[in-house]
């Protein structure tokens, strides 16, 4: 059977937009989700598990919210714990640019390098590592709480351009959500529909991804 793991945040654990902080997040019922849409396109043959954390950062400690939330603190035992694994999905940075953190779209890409590289160096002895697929976020817009986010929507601006450049340099795969999805009415959180649209379009590419590491 086919494993992708989804390491990412609240767009993957499957918070929707809401209209204001003061609101309790809800969470989108799991078959609506962007990780199960996925896994029902690829079939029967396919394992998903979602490990989603809203406020989860690439690697940065939240003073705020919590050391718990920095990706790298927890990436290792979820590996070994859901291993082995075809496929990992890594979807993070949006909370890197909160404002407590005030983190540049490259410097929130030099995570997402920090979390590749403990991934290629944990699976370096192993003959069939997974295959890791980065996709960048929506981006934040100008409806972001400036209260949480501040200028977040500002600098956030290249982190497409940066991801594509740590998959290329690392050999893997990268998908930007801003081609087909944006966020919702909050800034932040896609809405049931992105979560439809965007799961079938990580569905084409994890198959196609299958595909080539089938074909080795």
């Amino acid at each position: 059977m086919t494993t992708i793991v989804c390491f990412g945040d609240s767009n993957t654990w499957g918070c929707p937009p809401f209209a204001n902080i003061a609101q309790t997040p809800d969470r989108i019922p799991p078959p609506r989700r962007w990780a199960n849409i996925m896994g029902r396109q690829l079939g029967e043959d396919t394992w998903v598990v979602e490990e989603g954390l809203s406020g989860r950062t690439t690697v940065f400690d939240d003073p705020i919210e919590g050391i718990h939330k920095n990706g790298s603190r927890t990436l290792i035992p979820i590996l070994e714990s859901h291993a082995p694994m075809d496929i990992l999905i890594l979807m993070l940075g949006t909370n890197d640019f909160k404002d407590q953190l005030s983190i540049t779209a490259f410097n929130s890409a030099r995570g997402m390098l920090t979390l590749v590289q403990m991934v290629k160096g944990h699976y370096a002895l192993v003959d069939h590592p997974p295959e890791v697929l980065i996709v960048t976020p929506p981006a934040i817009t100008e409806d972001a709480e400036p209260a949480i986010w501040g200028e977040g929507h500002r600098r956030c601006r290249d982190h497409a351009h940066y991801l594509e450049q740590v998959a290329h340099r690392t050999g893997c795969f990268h998908f930007d959500a801003n081609k087909i999805v944006s966020a919702g009415m909050d800034g932040i959180h896609l809405d049931e529909q992105s979560h439809e649209i965007l799961g079938r379009a990580l569905a084409r590419e994890a198959a196609s991804i299958l595909a080539m590491r089938a074909a080795r």
